[in-house]
């Protein structure tokens, strides 16, 4: 079974290469307009064929994977849509659904049938096919979000194929979706690169950013990802997220209320609410093997 991989870079090139490894395909063609990405998909074994045009990706494929920034996928499945076999399967791993569910069912046409996403919620600070990790999806949660007009036999297909990568499959509707990871991704990435980009534009900042430590560390990893993968997202994304933001201004400005004001019973009551409950989350830690 051969699957084309359209977007050649971290999460569709550990994907295509952890569901290889588990036999869900014996083939797989990698697609992108990078020959670098190409080549590098090549030489790590994930690909046994290249191409840069996703009408010839495609056009003896059984399956497709897109994994291209979520405002790139309304063309990409045109273009599937026009040169894929009845019957073939598809999907995306993007980490918003309701606008790209619309987006599919808008292009795909006859092809929407045998359209199911499903958005790993798994990966790495660092874009690229180079960093891709057959084992990256192990333990890791993966939220299908079927909706009506797709077939369940697309849908059984790809939780499947998701947990032959290692993944724990969960169902949602998109709105469900979109409405928590905006607050538990979209958000977060919003704020690392916000942070990042106000100490880029203070004064001093190379002295500033020669005295980071841990703190700055683990709260700005995130804003070394793709920034055209997350402009994609937070557009596509846009009410849950504005939603989200405003939320969260609204809890900044009590503190920058209470810190003007030098209240710190506020400050305390703010610090300890949140402490607690951070210490009860678990958070999964990817185990390198």
């Amino acid at each position: 079974m051969r699957l084309a991989l359209i977007g050649t870079g971290l999460i569709g090139g550990s994907a295509a290469w952890a569901m290889k490894q588990a036999g869900i395909f014996t083939a797989v063609t990698t697609c992108d307009l990078s020959a670098s990405a190409l080549e590098k998909a090549l030489v790590m074994g994930i690909a046994d064929r290249t191409e840069t045009s996703v009408a010839a990706a495609v056009a003896d494929a059984d399956a497709v994977m897109v994994a291209v920034p979520v405002l790139a996928m309304k063309s990409v499945f045109a273009e599937v849509a026009r040169n894929a076999k009845t019957g073939t399967l598809i999907t995306d791993v993007g980490s918003v659904r309701g606008r790209v569910i619309d987006d599919a069912r808008q292009v795909l046409g006859a092809h929407f049938a045998d359209y199911a996403p499903v958005h790993p919620i798994a990966g790495g600070e660092m874009p690229g096919v180079e960093y891709a990790d057959a084992s990256l999806f192990v333990k890791a949660r993966a939220i299908s979000t079927p909706v009506a007009g797709m077939k369940n036999e697309a849908v059984d297909f790809w939780e499947t194929a998701w947990k032959a990568a290692g993944s724990d499959i969960y169902r949602m509707t998109p709105e469900e979706h979109d409405a928590i990871f905006a607050d538990v991704s979209h958000l977060p990435h919003v704020l690392a690169y916000a942070l990042v980009d106000a100490m880029e534009k203070s004064p001093q900042a190379e002295e500033k950013f020669s005295f980071v430590g841990g703190g700055f560390r683990d709260f700005t990893r995130i804003a070394a990802s793709s920034p055209a993968m997350w402009r994609d997202i937070c557009l596509a994304n846009r009410d849950a997220l504005l939603a989200s933001i405003t939320r969260f201004e609204a809890e900044l400005s009590e503190l920058k209320r209470a810190v003007a004001e030098g209240d710190a019973e506020a400050m305390t009551t703010v610090f300890t609410r949140a402490s607690n409950r951070r210490r009860t989350v678990k958070v999964p830690v990817k185990q390198k093997p």
